[in-house]
């Protein structure tokens, strides 16, 4: 009858919605990896086509919680294609990094806290770090694909870390992880 069709039919756009999201966020990563590698080209492309794809999930996600965090990573991926687009720009007018802020005046004002770097860690506070997160996503069940993405981005930031301390550049990633689904599947352990 016509709560069976109603039905279906809301499942169908939560469905859309979950693989428009799903889409956005590993052409996201693409993005975050082509930029980290300092392929900016590719990463601008890749940024852009996220926040297409977020925004699109937006017309059919009804969660507004989940509404609102697409919105702000759509933003934010748009921004940091602009921002690489201005760094290739000025590239090849005054040598400028491709990974430069591009920021206004307000947002320099806003990050002067951010300006303050902490001193590097150790190799030993590394390998204790590593070893704690280790430790700690042992004790989950399950979720392998998220243990396996932490560890990956423990070792990136580890690299990171070490590569900075050798006083090569190294551009900031734009690491965001967006957990979904229904309560009780473990989002914010």
């Amino acid at each position: 009858p016509k709560y069976i069709s109603a039905r279906r039919r809301g499942l169908a756009l939560l469905a859309m919605a979950n693989d428009l999201r799903d889409k956005g966020i590993e052409i996201a990563n693409d993005a975050v990896r082509d930029d980290n590698a300092g392929n900016y080209e590719d990463a601008i492309n890749k940024y852009c086509k996220a926040a297409e794809y977020l925004m699109t999930a937006t017309k059919y996600e009804k969660n507004p919680v989940t509404l609102k965090t697409i919105r702000e990573k759509s933003l934010e991926y748009v921004q940091r294609a602009e921002a690489l687009k201005q760094g290739l720009a000025g590239k090849g007018a005054g040598g400028k990094k491709a990974g430069g802020g591009g920021g206004s005046k307000e947002e320099e004002e806003e990050s002067e806290d951010d300006d303050v770097e902490p001193e590097p860690l150790t190799e030993e506070q590394l390998a204790k770090a590593e070893a704690e997160m280790k430790e700690e996503l042992s004790k989950l069940i399950g979720m392998e694909s998220v243990k396996k993405q932490m560890e990956q981005l423990c070792k990136q930031l580890s690299l990171d870390i070490r590569r900075r301390a050798e006083g090569h550049n190294t551009l900031d990633a734009i690491r965001h992880m967006m957990f979904t689904g229904n309560p009780g599947v473990g989002k914010t352990t």
